[in-house]
């Protein structure tokens, strides 16, 4: 039977194996003794390039790409907001970083080829192709045929002024709407095709959604385009989809017998302890306190096992408590209980039938 765990964001700018610290050599002895391990590597492997013009930059030394393998990483996706922050020499650096630590890595490359391209392991007697993929793009982000950078899925946003309500209430958030921009979920359907063509299951790492706090709270947390961009990937072939960037927990659906969690949160991320990070832009001044709150500290580990011919046979979701420094702890009985929580509510619009086990949740794959 084959194994796999994903994590949500992970932003390291430390050591995070082969410590003493009891939370990091719990989940890494779990990921050891897995067949394989996915995460989300958000930030630039490098010192060097040019700061790119956004309100937040991310990188670390290149010589922690290491850590990840020595932790239990097998799978990378660098698709995410943070991996061009230093430009196209930084994504350079780092795709040569994770290389020369035999990490590989998807959702990043020279063309929109190369950045769609799967990385298929074995295990178990079973091939698993891993993909990424970004909604959250930065100016110029996006690879194309003929440029480098992400495997790029671009969503058209529409800020809807109702006079009405803006006559009662002024200064009131536009109330915002999104779709997929034509064509691009086409692209992306494809890339899953060809990788379900190749290999026995498909797991696909969605950078995506809202970062917590950033949207009015009369709307949702998840945008309009997640769930039908969701449903297109497992309908081309995707087997799960492992979420992040809004930096809290979001719901899990299951959708063809395939999990959907919208959001994992945080994993492993070193900078939380700034109360506010340094800026590029200082105007619109955006406040930093929804990233910095209680919820930011919870996330969670998927789980998920296949049988032998490649059908699901498993799916668990494990809560995850930041310590104060960033790093990855086992939820206490009270921060469980507030992740799991926040899960089953969210999930309930999904119909998701959730059960609690002394680890975590256990999800129902099945109708």
């Amino acid at each position: 039977m084959l194994s796999l765990y994903a994590t949500g964001d992970l932003m390291l700018q430390r050591p995070i194996a082969d410590l003493e610290h009891q939370g990091l050599r719990g989940w890494q002895e779990r990921f050891q003794t897995a067949s394989l391990v996915f995460t989300n590597l958000e930030l630039a492997l490098t010192n060097r390039g040019e700061r790119a013009d956004k309100l937040v930059n991310l990188r670390a030394d290149p010589e922690l790409a290491g850590e990840l393998p020595r932790f239990g990483v097998d799978v990378a996706t660098l698709a995410n907001n943070h991996a061009m922050d230093y430009g196209l020499t930084g994504l350079r650096d780092t795709l040569a970083a994770c290389a020369a630590a035999d990490l590989p890595t998807v959702g990043a490359g020279e063309d929109a080829t190369a950045a769609m391209r799967p990385q298929i392991l074995s295990r178990g007697g079973l091939r698993v192709a891993f993909l990424g993929f970004a909604t959250t793009l930065a100016l110029g982000a996006s690879a194309a045929p003929d440029r480098p950078g992400l495997a790029g899925i671009r969503v058209v946003s529409r800020y809807v002024v109702d006079p009405v309500t803006v006559d009662e209430n002024p200064g009131i958030a536009p109330y915002v709407e999104t779709e997929l921009m034509p064509g691009d979920a086409d692209q992306a359907a494809f890339a899953v095709a060809q990788a379900k063509a190749a290999a026995d299951v498909v797991v696909v790492g969605m950078h995506w959604g809202i970062p917590h706090g950033w949207t009015a709270a009369f709307q949702r947390e998840l945008a309009d385009y997640q769930q039908p961009l969701a449903h297109r990937l497992i309908d081309a072939g995707a087997d799960a989809i492992f979420g992040h960037h809004p930096h809290v927990l979001h719901g899990i659906e299951v959708y063809r017998e395939r999990p959907i969690f919208y959001s994992l949160g945080n994993f492993v991320f070193h900078s939380i302890t700034r109360a506010q990070p340094e800026l590029g832009r200082p105007y619109p001044f955006y406040s930093w306190r929804s990233l910095r709150s209680e919820l930011n500290h919870l996330g969670g580990v998927a789980r998920l096992t296949w049988h032998a011919a490649g059908r699901p046979a498993s799916a668990e979701f494990l809560p995850v408590r930041l310590d104060a420094a960033g790093d990855a702890c086992p939820a206490g009985a009270s921060d469980a209980e507030a992740a799991l929580s926040r899960v089953e509510m969210l999930s309930e619009a999904f119909g998701a039938h959730l059960s609690r086990t002394d680890q975590g949740l256990r999800i129902a794959l099945e109708a």
